[in-house]
């Protein structure tokens, strides 16, 4: 879900309430890494991590609730499970890096 509209505080704690796991993705259009490094996270979920829902927000747009959950740098990247975040990456990370962290409490929500 490519969400490229405001998403209010109380909106955004909804969602991780109804999600069993989520991944929120922070960008910004005119971040080149941001562009290379989206379509390698959305094929990292599809093929390794199928139950966590993906949501990209662009930050600008998203500017409060980017400063409310301290997403200072993009990409930024939050995981949750079961409404609780379990990751956090501000600027750069490797797939690799993100696939092993993500790896081993996907396991013991889904395992």
């Amino acid at each position: 879900m490519e969400l490229n509209q405001t998403l209010t505080t109380g909106e955004f704690e909804g969602l991780i309430r109804q999600k069993e796991a989520l991944m929120i993705y922070f960008y910004q259009d005119r971040c080149g890494v941001c562009k290379v490094l989206f379509p390698k996270v959305k094929r990292l979920l599809e093929s390794q991590f199928p139950k966590i829902e993906l949501i990209v927000l662009e930050a600008e747009i998203n500017r409060e609730l980017a400063a409310q959950l301290r997403m200072l740098a993009v990409p930024g990247i939050l995981v949750f499970f079961d409404g609780k975040e379990f990751l956090r990456f501000n600027g750069l990370v490797t797939i690799n890096e993100l696939e092993s962290k993500i790896e081993r409490p996907y396991g013991l929500f889904f395992g």
